[in-house]
């Protein structure tokens, strides 16, 4: 089956006033179709850079980059991808329905041909039916977050990259959305691929695990969980949750020391 996202070879480099910045590195990597893929690594490994790149929104300075077999270019003109960023970016004169609806109104929707979701069902999907009509400053983080998936899914993407969303949330409203964007994933199948710096939500979270260092950013593992794709739910309680975590703080060790 073709992969969702595939990069081979991938650089990228910064002017700066010092000189040429490298933040990534040789970057290889397939990401199957319907597959939930997680991003972990120290800050400043080049993360939401590969993100970036993933979206067509950096150039790779070298290497190449598909999306479904095709230039991520024309996946991007398409409205396949869809971002979430670790701000919401909600527009703060319009509703919760307005802000869902705003991707089916700008940048020529009408044009493409493709069908999408219905912005009130996505609503109801990330479990904000009855807040419609509710204004962003009437929302609270969690909820704000929610409207901005909702609003990265009306599109119908075939990928939804997103990039900490849920960073800056409390650890107990941080673990109910994990559990509301599995759900979401299971009902979609849309392909994920989520930056995080916290390693449960990656062990919670994952089918694949790619751990990346700094200095340049690189891939330094990859992990590959055998979950019940039908569930895909895993006990944070339980042992093997505990055994996942800690061996991922092992891999992100070993990577950080290798870029000391």
């Amino acid at each position: 089956m073709m992969p969702a996202i595939s990069l081979s070879g991938v650089d990228v480099s910064f002017a700066t006033p010092a000189g040429p910045f490298r933040a990534l590195d040789k970057v290889a990597l397939e990401v199957p179709d319907g597959r939930f893929c997680v991003l972990i690594g120290p800050s400043g490994c080049g993360k939401s850079t590969l993100l970036r790149v993933m979206a067509d929104l950096q150039q790779p300075s070298n290497g190449s980059v598909s999306v479904f077999g095709r230039d991520p270019a024309a996946a991007r003109r398409e409205r396949r991808i869809s971002f979430v960023f670790q701000d919401a970016t909600l527009l703060p004169w319009r509703s919760v329905l307005d802000n869902v609806r705003l991707p089916l109104q700008v940048g020529g929707w009408s044009k493409l041909g493709r069908a999408h979701r219905d912005p009130a069902e996505m609503i109801a999907l990330v479990g904000l039916a009855g807040r419609e009509s509710a204004l962003p400053h009437q929302l609270s983080g969690g909820q704000r977050q929610r409207v901005a998936i909702a609003r990265a899914l009306v599109t119908r993407p075939d990928i939804l990259l997103m990039d900490e969303p849920f960073g800056a949330l409390d650890e107990i409203t941080r673990e109910r959305l994990n559990e509301e964007l599995l759900r979401i994933w299971q009902e979609t199948r849309t392909t994920v691929v989520f930056v995080t710096h916290s390693l449960s939500e990656a062990a919670f979270l994952g089918q694949t695990i790619v751990v990346m260092g700094a200095r340049p950013g690189r891939l330094t593992k990859v992990v590959s969980l055998d979950k019940d794709t039908s569930t895909h739910d895993i006990d944070r309680s339980s042992a093997e949750f505990f055994e996942i975590t800690s061996a991922l703080r092992t891999h992100l060790e070993e990577a950080e020391r290798a870029a000391a």
